[in-house]
């Protein structure tokens, strides 16, 4: 009867965010797609003819995993941040908190969000790469399996920034000076193989690149990094970011705005 009751109320906070995302589907869905195929022609046909190939791969096709990557990760981050915080800015999140709903309960709702926002976000901008490049996955299952992590780690991190936020400024701070420089640093556009070495050993502190690395291994078969350590690590970051997110629900931290 507890099971129910959850999925009851997990399936209603869920289903509810998800109609409000594709409702807003011209703000959360057509942005990514439009940038997508503007980084196709830029740096696919306009660039990549006079960078050459990556990896033996045409530079256009090198970019496809990376450029799908990045928008799970800015939509899977979006969507949780901004629903939590329009929770706390509504004041329905104090409802929630005493209710019935376990904390695990509400943070994996929040999670699911982001979640479900990023896999449509991923099928939209997959079309449009299949438009501009050809798109070929080597490892579809393992391919879905890294995508779900990372969405999941990023929908984390918007959790905990929209429980921390203050005012709406707040919630676009991290994607501005934090995803965005990390992504295109973590090998979105190019291999790790290419830098310096001292820069290689530098860009192993990005945490993003383990996630393009392993993500790129399910289309190509190879990675700039160890495939199972990259993974590990990956699965570090969720359990270590969902037990801080647990703690701070429990313990009410930032629920007031």
């Amino acid at each position: 009867m507890y099971l129910q009751k959850g999925l009851v109320a997990f399936w209603t906070v869920s289903k509810n965010e998800m109609h409000r995302t594709m409702r807003l589907g011209v703000q959360t869905i057509l942005p990514p797609a439009i940038t997508t195929l503007l980084y196709f022609l830029i740096f696919g046909h306009l660039m990549g003819s006079r960078i050459g190939p990556m990896n033996n791969l045409p530079y256009i096709e090198f970019i496809v995993p990376g450029l799908i990557m990045m928008n799970i990760l800015t939509g899977a981050f979006s969507a949780s941040v901004s629903v939590v915080y329009m929770q706390k800015w509504t004041r329905v999140i104090d409802e929630m908190l005493v209710s019935p709903m376990s904390s695990a309960t509400i943070l994996l709702s929040f999670v699911w969000v982001g979640v479900m926002r990023a896999i449509v976000i991923a099928i939209v901008v997959t079309l449009v790469a299949t438009l501009c490049a050809r798109v070929h996955v080597a490892h579809i299952f393992y391919s879905i399996f890294v995508g779900v992590l990372a969405a999941s780690i990023f929908s984390l991190l918007g959790v905990i920034n929209g429980l921390l936020a203050k005012t709406f400024d707040h919630i676009s701070i991290m994607p501005t000076f934090v995803i965005t420089p990390l992504s295109y640093l973590g090998g979105v556009f190019y291999s790790l193989d290419i830098l310096p070495k001292l820069w290689q050993h530098v860009a192993l502190f990005n945490p993003i690149v383990y996630i393009m690395s392993t993500f790129r291994y399910g289309f190509f078969s190879w990675t700039d990094t160890n495939l199972w350590v990259s993974t590990l690590i990956m699965l570090g970051f969720f359990v270590g970011l969902f037990m801080i997110c647990m703690v701070m629900i429990r313990k009410r931290v930032g629920i007031s705005v």
